[in-house]
């Protein structure tokens, strides 16, 4: 925002998020999958994955785990010297405890509570 407008900014208001069904998934992609080196814990690689793995996903992480099968929602393996974790693909897997928006959310709740649903809006811009 160098010029100091929020030109390509968007919304949402804490009445959206608050209606959100924490069950709805994406049609295309089933999955977000996330590996990292033994090694090297903290750099991640992540990818969303189709129920059919593409040949670059498999190469670098292996095939995937039978457990998945199962409709897991939360699979963690070893693949050689990497440390692999798959998450099923909802609004509740993106958004939910386990993600970095929850203490967002406290917030805008809070806010919500005092100045109303539609008043209160999370902002987002890219520059």
């Amino acid at each position: 925002m160098a010029d100091g407008h929020l030109a390509e900014a968007t919304w949402v208001s804490w009445a959206e998020i608050a209606g959100l069904d924490p069950a709805t998934a994406p049609e295309h992609y089933i999955g977000r999958l996330t590996w990292s080196s033994l090694a090297k814990p903290f750099t991640l690689h992540q990818r969303f994955v189709p129920a059919e793995w593409s040949q670059e996903v498999v190469a670098a992480v292996g095939p995937r785990p039978q457990d998945l099968d199962g409709g897991g929602h939360y699979v963690e393996w070893n693949s050689g010297n990497l440390l692999c974790q798959y998450e099923s693909l909802t609004v509740g897997s993106v958004l939910g405890p386990r993600s970095h928006w929850p203490h967002v959310f406290a917030v805008m709740k809070a806010l919500a509570d005092r100045f109303g649903d539609d008043a209160v809006r999370l902002v987002v811009a890219f520059d």
